[in-house]
């Protein structure tokens, strides 16, 4: 009779406190509807969790938990980088860091409870320790990942946004003019890419300085080749060279660039191969081969 009620009560607590939960965000979606649209939640009340939104900018905000100054700035670089350009990306990171650490080690011991009773206590302890680490590192090890898929889509596409931006210069626009012009055929590309570039043009467009919006166009992609980009661009205007001219240089480099990597990756694809033709094509040829030979040498033996 024991080992039938405890599942039974594990499922009643479970449903109730997800009843409990929907009820309050059902509450708070009603009341957020009757209310004037926060600035803060960016998001329009009939919309789709709406009130899961509202909740989430509200009761997490950095400031309450301590994440001011610098520390902020580096998140909010980060989650840049990672392609969260939100104001309140910040509220989901804690949120998702709060849900992570409690969440994930809470799911291990019900199931570690329920499903392996004959475990040791220690065994379980240490199941809900390693889980509980693992959803400390959970959203850093998920924005770091974006941060590299990132990066590797902003190199692949730069060599062209470069010749879009040789193409407008050549036909008469300043690079201003040219980078707002090429921002709309790029965000059709990459989303990402073309996000950072139109928050440059509101940069330029507020009174910064075209090299500055640059600088801070680069520290948000976090390339070598944007660093190198500005870098090229300071240069030109400095020395008061030809911009067209120097561009298509450098992105005759970077095209050059991408072959290298192109190259690279091909050739590590026949190391690459050693492992699945070990594990999963070499013993069915060999099984194909040998058994005709086991099965004569077994009649021959009968």
């Amino acid at each position: 009779m024991t080992q039938f009620l405890i599942p039974v009560l594990a499922f009643g607590a479970v449903a109730t406190a997800f009843f409990v939960v929907v009820q309050y965000f059902s509450i708070q979606t009603r009341i957020h509807g009757r209310l004037p649209t926060s600035s803060l939640t960016d998001v329009e009340p009939g919309q789709p969790f709406s009130g899961v939104h509202s909740f989430i900018a509200a009761r997490f905000d950095e400031k309450r938990f301590g994440i001011v100054g610098n520390v902020r700035e580096k998140l909010r670089r980060s989650l840049i980088r990672a392609g969260f350009f939100k104001e309140y990306a910040v509220n989901y990171y804690i949120f998702a860091r709060i849900a992570s650490v409690l969440g994930l080690p809470t799911i291990v011991y019900i199931v570690s409870t329920i499903g392996l009773r004959s475990i040791p206590g220690a065994l379980e302890i240490l199941l809900v320790s390693i889980a509980a680490l693992i959803g400390l590192a959970a959203p850093d090890a998920y924005i770091s990942r974006r941060q590299r898929l990132l990066a590797q889509k902003y190199r692949q596409i730069f060599p062209d946004f470069l010749d879009l931006v040789v193409i407008c210069i050549d036909a008469g626009l300043s690079l201003g003019a040219a980078l707002d012009r090429v921002k709309t055929e790029i965000l059709k590309q990459n989303r990402e890419l073309g996000i950072n570039l139109e928050i440059m043009g509101a940069e330029m467009r507020a009174g910064r300085s075209m090299i500055e919006a640059l600088e801070s166009f680069a520290d948000r992609l976090g390339l070598d080749e944007s660093g190198s980009f500005v870098t090229m661009l300071r240069q030109s205007f400095e020395l008061g060279s030809d911009v067209g001219d120097s561009l298509r240089i450098y992105s005759d480099e970077m095209r050059d660039k991408r072959l290298l990597r192109a190259e690279e990756l091909a050739n590590k694809l026949s190391v690459k191969m050693v492992l699945p033709l070990s594990f999963f094509i070499f013993p069915v040829v060999l099984l194909v081969v040998m058994l005709p030979v086991v099965i004569k040498l077994l009649t021959v033996l009968r």
